[in-house]
């Protein structure tokens, strides 16, 4: 990719806010930050296939995928325990095809977001068949055992993943030997100190007009009370 074709938000560091007020620093560090917190990708054209666009807000399409079907899953299972108890063979067959799902992803590393969503969403179902077989589980041991392996899986996965597995193409991204280099991550945290010395700064003169009003109050005060001295005097 070109870097004429990039679109990125991570090469200007000037913040601008109309008007500082709690509301719209609030506001302004949300949209800052929401890309770590929601998308888990920066927000740029290079990583347009991992993440979904809701208006300004932007979603990971891995975690959005997973938790939905996940939270679908569980919904399901208990609302049609019966149903569940009496077909519990289906549970060990959504968690293997999850299973299957996420060596797909790992094997395949699909490009388009919409077969992202597909095996993730698969994995969101596995996990919500395998908490289904937890609750399930004949006796209080087999619980035991199948609930203590959900850490052990999640470290499992978080280590095949990566550590930097959401910033991965930075890595291969003409931008980033660029001068100015993009890095997403440290444009976030000036942008945010720049706000926060706004902040600072509009502290600051409140403080200062504060002061100057409260002296200003007391000179008036003073001066008031010697004229009051002198009429006194003069009766």
């Amino acid at each position: 990719m070109d870097i004429d074709e990039i679109e990125t938000p991570y090469l200007s560091e000037e913040v601008h806010l109309a008007k500082i007020t709690p509301l719209r620093v609030i506001w302004a560090m949300f949209k800052l930050t929401s890309w770590q917190n929601f998308a888990h990708h920066p927000t740029c054209s290079v990583y347009k296939n991992h993440y979904f666009n809701l208006g300004r807000i932007k979603l990971c399409v891995g975690c959005t995928s997973l938790y939905s079907m996940l939270g679908g899953f569980l919904i399901a299972f208990f609302s049609a325990y019966d149903f569940f108890l009496n077909n519990a063979i289906i549970l060990p067959i959504v968690y293997c095809a999850g299973i299957i799902a996420l060596g797909l992803h790992l094997l395949l590393h699909p490009k388009n977001k919409w077969f992202k969503a597909l095996f993730r969403g698969i994995l969101g179902l596995a996990i919500g068949a395998y908490i289904s077989i937890i609750v399930l589980g004949p006796t209080w041991w087999i619980r035991l055992i199948l609930g203590l392996l959900i850490p052990v899986e999640l470290v499992l996965f978080t280590i095949v993943r990566g550590k930097r597995a959401n910033l991965e193409l930075c890595e291969t991204c003409p931008l980033h030997i660029a001068e100015p280099p993009c890095d997403p991550m440290k444009n976030t945290e000036i942008k945010a100190a720049k706000i926060n010395q706004m902040i600072d700064s509009q502290i600051d003169n409140l403080k200062k007009y504060t002061a100057e009003s409260k002296k200003k109050k007391e000179e008036e005060l003073e001066v008031s009370s010697e004229k009051e001295i002198e009429e006194n005097s003069e009766e």
